[in-house]
């Protein structure tokens, strides 16, 4: 078996919008976790910025990564949280594992 993919996704939300969407998240990853390739995700607020958030997935492979978000771009979710954030998310991929 191939190595996976990290993902991290960082979101600079809108303060009036940060609450809602944090308690909104545990319904939206039911869906996650059952989606083929999918490993792990933990999703983190930073201590600093509370209105920033950073998801850390791991996926089997960037192509199911893709398809994962291909699948919520065809459900409107990607543009739902568009409209929530103060400036585009910052993705990240970490392929190469070195320990």
């Amino acid at each position: 078996m191939s190595d996976t993919i990290i993902v991290t996704l960082e979101l600079s939300l809108k303060p009036e919008v940060v609450e809602g969407f944090c308690q909104q998240i545990p319904a939206t990853l039911e869906g996650t976790r059952t989606f083929p390739g999918f490993v792990s995700i933990a999703i983190r607020r930073n201590a600093d910025d509370p209105n920033r958030v950073i998801f850390i997935e791991e996926w089997e492979s960037r192509a199911a990564y893709n398809a994962y978000v291909a699948f919520r771009t065809e459900q409107g979710m990607m543009d739902q949280m568009a409209a929530m954030l103060t400036a585009p998310p910052e993705t990240q991929f970490w392929d190469t594992k070195v320990a």
